[in-house]
């Protein structure tokens, strides 16, 4: 199998997608690549973010052109800005006429996360089906230009190793 051209990182949104934007930051460059081509496989549009203070300044960019992520997946441990600091500044920042998207923590932290608000969470490392089942949840289908997300039941059952490093 050949892959193509991974979908936009940072700078804006990949302009050949039209399914939902799923914001992901985590500081991992795997774990980004990864949910990138995943995600995009099942027809969301990934934005994939390194740290906390980047998201903020994407989201700022965005919300002028009226482009909102529909669902937000977080690292809880990342240098320059981490998971807590952006929940804290994204509700203090937020100015759209529409609620903070639903936010799903990715993390190896097993302790009880309930005090930052987040939707859900999802344990490192996780079964990409298992995050499929949490975004079907809080994103609804006439989200999709098409529908359903594509790919439907790819039987992919990766796991995500949150030690893993992408040789570059």
């Amino acid at each position: 199998m050949q892959l193509t051209q991974p979908p936009t990182r940072l700078g804006g949104m990949d302009a050949r997608a039209e399914g939902p934007v799923v914001l992901v930051i985590d500081d991992q460059p795997a774990i980004l690549d990864m949910l990138a081509w995943t995600l995009a496989h099942q027809g969301y549009q990934p934005v994939c973010i390194a740290n906390g203070q980047e998201a903020l300044e994407w989201i700022k960019n965005t919300l002028h052109i009226g482009r909102y992520p529909m669902v937000i997946l977080l690292d809880l441990h990342m240098p320059v800005m981490n998971g807590t600091g952006f929940l804290a500044s994204l509700h203090a920042q937020w100015d759209a006429p529409v609620p903070i998207p639903p936010i799903i923590l990715l993390t190896v932290d097993k302790s009880d996360h309930s005090h930052l608000g987040c939707n859900d969470v999802l344990i490192k490392p996780f079964r990409i089906r298992d995050l499929y089942e949490k975004l079907r949840l809080v994103v609804s289908p006439d989200s999709f230009d098409a529908g359903e997300p594509s790919g439907g039941s790819t039987g992919v059952s990766l796991e995500i190793e949150c030690h893993e490093r992408m040789q570059r």
